[in-house]
């Protein structure tokens, strides 16, 4: 299953790697590929989340989510 997150606030290679960092924490996530040239994280879940959580995530390291999909 995959989740496509629109986030704002992304200027740099540093900062997709924090969102990055943050979102493979989760125990449901088993892989991010973060870009802040495209403004999105793609992530591949191991189970279903709650979309708060991946907000949640993206927070944390200090940017903000647009949409889930």
């Amino acid at each position: 299953m995959k989740r496509i997150i629109n986030i704002e606030g992304m200027t740099c290679g540093h900062c997709a790697g924090r969102v990055k960092k943050e979102l493979e924490a989760l125990d449901e996530v088993k892989s991010a590929e973060v870009s802040s040239e495209n403004k999105r994280a793609i992530i591949e879940l191991d189970k279903d989340i709650a979309v708060d959580k991946l907000e949640m995530a993206v927070e944390v390291a200090g940017y903000t989510p647009i949409s889930v999909q």
